[in-house]
């Protein structure tokens, strides 16, 4: 066999294709517009174009984003106004109110003195004769209270309910002279409360502790009063906010007892004014951290059996608050333990519902 001649044969048929394809391509392009577009592209064409694509999306994106937050502060802002709208009305009401009800009370004075003088008393009372008149009313209406109001009155102001050989009219004189120190201590406590700012720094949790108390009650009775300006001024609000507003409100007189008598224990003071302070500052994160703390703290809890058999767990002290010995110790009361006492669950209970009304008012920034 001659394989030159194969070779030469099959070499002029590859040629004979190649110039039917070349001639095939150049018919197409001269169809689409003659021979001037390009058969190739660059590299650095295809980056500038996919650099452009990509600046114009970015602006694009960045456009959108200015004005989501465009829409978001209008939004906001409509909201304080609206917010600032509503407290107004509510103010307004009040003060109707509060001036509907001093008029009330002015008419009812008028007419008492017009009864007065309708007797004919043309001789002006002297201030004991006045002061026995009023004694003798205010007695007259304490009589008309059956003796279980009258021992539950007494109970409420610390008083005991009965001395031993006292009357009926020297009971009802000490329910009386009670209620009077009662309301004196409350105007005084208003007074310091109306003449101080609820803000509370940090610096003084320990070295003004007197001032941080009166600042703990003065910001929770705000809390509780912005709670029912709220749900007044809402349209549609059910009646169980307003039982469980009820319900917080007596909740925390337990509190606002220990806050007057500035007794709480020395590791609930602290705890509960960083979570006041915390609150006013708007870190609610560092307000519910400092609740945990407070409500169920580092301690550990008794998991199991604390005793087994005649001899000690170790570490015991730690679970129970005892020494071993089984006097208490230095752990001896412990925040873990503080969900144990009713009245103190119930007031933390209601600590957390205004924690979650102020995260909800005045979202953090």
């Amino acid at each position: 066999m001659d394989f030159s001649a194969l070779l030469a044969k099959e070499i002029a048929k590859k040629k004979q294709a190649a110039t039917a394809i070349a001639n095939k391509e150049d018919g197409v392009s001269a169809k689409q517009g003659g021979s001037d577009s390009p058969r190739f592209i660059r590299r650095g064409d295809l980056e500038r174009a996919r650099e452009q694509a990509y600046l114009a999306e970015n602006a694009k994106r960045e456009e959108a984003k200015r004005l989501e937050q465009e829409q978001r502060r209008q939004l906001r802002q409509e909201e304080e106004e609206e917010r600032e709208r509503k407290r107004r009305e509510v103010e307004q009401k009040y003060l109707e109110r509060k001036r509907a009800r001093e008029e009330q009370e002015e008419s009812e004075k008028q007419k008492k003195k017009s009864k007065s003088k309708g007797r004919g008393n043309t001789k002006s009372p002297s201030p004991d004769a006045t002061d026995g008149t009023a004694e003798a009313e205010e007695l007259a209406k304490l009589g008309q209270l059956n003796d279980n109001d009258i021992v539950d009155r007494l109970r409420k102001l610390g008083e005991p309910a009965r001395y031993f050989g006292e009357s009926d009219k020297a009971r009802l004189r000490r329910l009386r002279r009670a209620e009077k120190r009662a309301e004196n201590s409350d105007e005084r406590i208003e007074e310091l409360l109306a003449s101080i700012d609820y803000n509370i720094v940090g610096q003084d949790i320990k070295s003004e502790q007197d001032k941080v108390y009166l600042q703990l009650e003065k910001y929770l009775r705000f809390l509780l009063k912005e709670w029912e300006r709220v749900l007044i001024t809402r349209d549609d609000t059910p009646d169980q906010a307003f039982q469980t507003l009820s319900q917080t409100k007596g909740y925390l007189q337990p509190l606002f007892e220990q806050l007057r008598k500035k007794n709480l224990h020395e590791q609930i003071y602290p705890s509960l004014a960083t979570l006041m302070m915390y609150l006013q500052q708007r870190k609610y994160r560092d307000a519910n951290d400092t609740y945990l703390k407070l409500s169920i703290g580092n301690a550990a809890w008794p998991i199991g059996v604390t005793a087994v058999g005649i001899h000690e767990r170790s570490a015991r002290e730690r679970i129970t608050g005892q020494d071993m010995d089984g006097k208490p110790g230095k752990t001896a009361v412990q925040i873990a333990h503080v969900m144990s006492d009713e009245k103190t669950r119930k007031w933390l209970t209601a600590v957390k519902r205004l924690i979650t009304f102020a995260e909800g008012e005045w979202p953090e920034d």
